[in-house]
């Protein structure tokens, strides 16, 4: 099952949440799951398999990386926010739980959303495991769509400010 977290970051650093994974021959894949840029807490989501996570603080200089301590604790799934069906516009790393009930069968809600001041991620964790969905978008396609097929996790992030719907 997929691991809902809240990160709290200090305000001198930035940090990159790690989800680690087992290998074979005792090799760890890791795979970046956010980068948190703000003091407030931010909601992000280990995948199913994650077996561990790391926390690594993001250096911009040579040795210039911040002093800030993190907090880091587990959440239930009721205590992420639903995914809004208007504009709604935040910054930052944020993540929703999407567990609406289907009016019928073949329904599956689309996801609109749009990274306003610079390009972000969007990662779409199915609730029962399995693999995830990642974008990373870049400065020519900021906006776009995805089709919500089960219950799961939308979590995005981004430097800058970005807009989520769904329909």
């Amino acid at each position: 099952m997929p691991i809902p977290l809240e990160f709290r970051g200090g305000i001198t650093s930035d940090f990159d949440v790690v989800a680690v994974r087992k290998g074979a021959y005792r090799q760890r894949a890791q795979a970046a799951t956010a980068r948190i840029h703000r003091r407030g807490p931010s909601r992000i989501v280990l995948p199913a398999d994650c077996d561990a996570v790391t926390i690594q603080r993001i250096r911009y200089h040579e040795g210039a990386g911040g002093f800030s301590a993190w907090k880091l604790r587990v959440l239930e799934p009721d205590a992420l926010p639903p995914l809004p069906s208007d504009d709604s516009e935040r910054k930052g790393t944020d993540t929703f739980g999407h567990f609406a009930p289907k009016p019928y069968y073949e329904y599956a809600p689309v996801l609109h959303y749009d990274f306003v001041d610079a390009p972000g991620t969007l990662i779409y964790t199915p609730a029962r495991g399995g693999e995830q969905v990642v974008r990373h978008t870049s400065a020519v396609d900021q906006r776009g769509t995805l089709r919500l097929p089960q219950h799961g996790y939308v979590t995005l992030s981004a430097h800058g400010k970005w807009r989520v719907s769904a329909t």
